[in-house]
């Protein structure tokens, strides 16, 4: 099957670039929202994506990582208040008609628990917000971005259950929950660091979700590691089953803008994987 490129953009006027380019999906992000990791867009900028051939995927999240006198704490535990955002964002690009169904439209977001109160405790999926976030989102696609690292990053694919075949990790229990709620794909890097780093535990990731859901590798995919991660995740080389993906910023030199020549030189190598 076909190996593609997905590109989050930090605001709609990259985007261009990048589908000319050979994008063939656009996750859409707030414009300068890249230092926080992406962020929920505007309608406005919803709007100028209306008429891209490409399926455009829009980005949930009311903020980044907590700073000030929170920093330290966990990313992706939103408070109640949040999540009600995150919903009401999404109905709301869906009333707004800038989204479509037959293109492959759909939403990008994330949420997680604590076992313990304090924040920390075992990173959990949490599956009441995600049901909700779903359910608002149909009959868009969904896809539970890189909060699923955190949870990988816990007990890890990336350690070895040998000894106890037994035991399920905490990650594959998401990757089931995720599955059952119809949840379309996960976008991750195999837990923390970049996906390059992480290659067998994503190869892991991938074996276990089967035909089940689409699992997109990104973090720190550039053109000096794509080809490699292909081959080592045997990325485009199934005769059957889903369209493989690759997700790439393809932003260099600090800027926040697309850089054109990167989004070619990455899709060079894929061809070449």
């Amino acid at each position: 099957m076909p190996t593609r490129l997905e590109i989050p953009v930090f605001g709609p006027a990259s985007a261009f670039p990048a589908i000319a380019a050979g994008a063939a999906r656009i996750e859409l992000n707030a414009e300068g929202s890249y230092p926080a990791g992406g962020l929920t867009p505007s309608i406005e900028d919803a709007a100028q994506l209306r008429d891209v051939k490409v399926p455009v995927r829009v980005m949930i999240r009311p903020r980044g990582p907590p700073a000030g006198p929170q920093e330290g704490q966990r990313d992706f535990l939103y408070s109640e208040a949040e999540i009600d955002g995150m919903v009401r964002s999404i109905e709301v690009f869906k009333a707004s008609g800038t989204m479509r169904v037959g293109r492959g439209d759909g939403f990008v977001f994330g949420a997680l628990a604590t076992t313990e109160a304090e924040g920390n405790g075992r990173i959990v999926l949490q599956t009441g917000t995600v049901k909700r976030l779903v359910a608002a989102a149909r009959p868009f696609k969904t896809v539970f971005h890189r909060a699923f690292d955190d949870i990988v990053g816990c007990d890890g694919a990336n350690s070895s259950n040998d000894e106890a075949p037994e035991v399920v990790a905490e990650w594959e229990n998401a990757l089931a929950s995720l599955v059952q709620m119809g949840v379309h794909g996960i976008l991750t890097s195999g837990g923390p660091g970049n996906a390059a780093q992480n290659s067998a535990a994503l190869s892991k990731i991938i074996a276990k979700a089967g035909q089940s859901i689409e699992i997109i590798p990104g973090g720190g995919v550039r053109s000096s590691n794509v080809r490699e991660l292909c081959a080592q995740l045997d990325i485009g080389r199934q005769k059957v089953g889903k369209i493989s993906w690759v997700h790439s910023s393809c932003l260099t030199g600090g800027k926040d803008d697309v850089d054109v020549a990167e989004v070619q030189k990455i899709l060079g190598e894929i061809k070449q994987a």
